[in-house]
């Protein structure tokens, strides 16, 4: 280090830092949404190679073209074997931060059955994925009695390394859409899945689409009939649809 180093030159390194971290901002703040989704001990070493599939569904922009104040409206539904279904709605609020970036607010459900999530500062992500899949999480936990942690591991490494991409067309106003889809089934090759039978088929497949609002189109989550069952009806088949975008009441 220099002995002396002029005012100036400090001024104009502080400058390039605070420009830096400006530019930098919005792939930290999709990074650390990643990272909190998927827990300690879940996060990937710096060094690994972010997969297609997490790149599309946690790392790109997904918010960009929306103005805030917007309300992103999407439509629940519960059906199945193993539980009484319900439908319900989630609402992703995009509103403006005190430093300008995005905020995300969401109401997750309604009445008894709504659960309480924490705002999404400098959102560029859509945060209903993030919000889908930690209730997600929750619920293999509640039905099998198993670990928050090893549900959460399992989504992070099928995302990471065996995740299936497609093209596909959507319906949405009465228009035909280009889409994609990305198919993940966590627990095909889980060590463990002797331990809940009769849920470790469950797949999950998201549907993104840049022509609609926050990207985000549909997320299902599915458990076919049994083997050799009779019955046509899945054991459990969740999906949360975009449904339409507005301004907030």
């Amino acid at each position: 280090m220099p002995f002396y180093r002029h005012p100036s030159a400090r001024a104009v390194r502080r400058e390039d830092r605070q420009r830096a971290a400006r530019r930098v901002a919005p792939v930290a703040a999709a990074a650390l949404s990643f990272a909190l989704l998927f827990g300690p001990g879940t996060a990937r070493a710096e060094s690994s190679e972010i997969s297609r599939a997490e790149t599309l569904l946690f790392m790109s922009p997904h918010l960009k073209e929306l103005q805030p104040p917007s309300r992103l409206h999407y439509a629940f539904h519960k059906s199945g074997t193993l539980e009484t279904g319900f439908s319900d709605t989630v609402d992703i609020d995009i509103t403006t931060g005190p430093d300008g970036s995005r905020k995300g607010v969401v109401r997750f459900f309604s009445g008894k059955r709504q659960i309480k999530y924490p705002e999404v500062e400098r959102a560029e992500g859509n945060p209903v994925l993030l919000f889908y899949l930690e209730r997600e999480i929750r619920e293999m936990s509640r039905l099998t009695g198993g670990q928050p942690n090893h549900f959460r591991q399992r989504i992070r490494t099928a995302l990471a390394q065996s995740a299936q991409i497609k093209d596909v067309d959507i319906r949405f106003g009465g228009r035909t859409m280009r889409a994609q889809q990305i198919t993940i089934s966590p627990y095909d090759s889980d060590p463990n899945r002797e331990r809940f039978d009769r849920l470790a088929t469950k797949q999950y497949v998201f549907t993104i689409c840049e022509t609609i609002p926050g990207v985000v189109y549909e997320m299902r989550g599915v458990v076919g009939a049994p083997s050799g069952s009779s019955a046509d009806e899945a054991v459990i088949d969740e999906t949360l649809t975009f449904a339409s975008a507005g301004v907030p009441k």
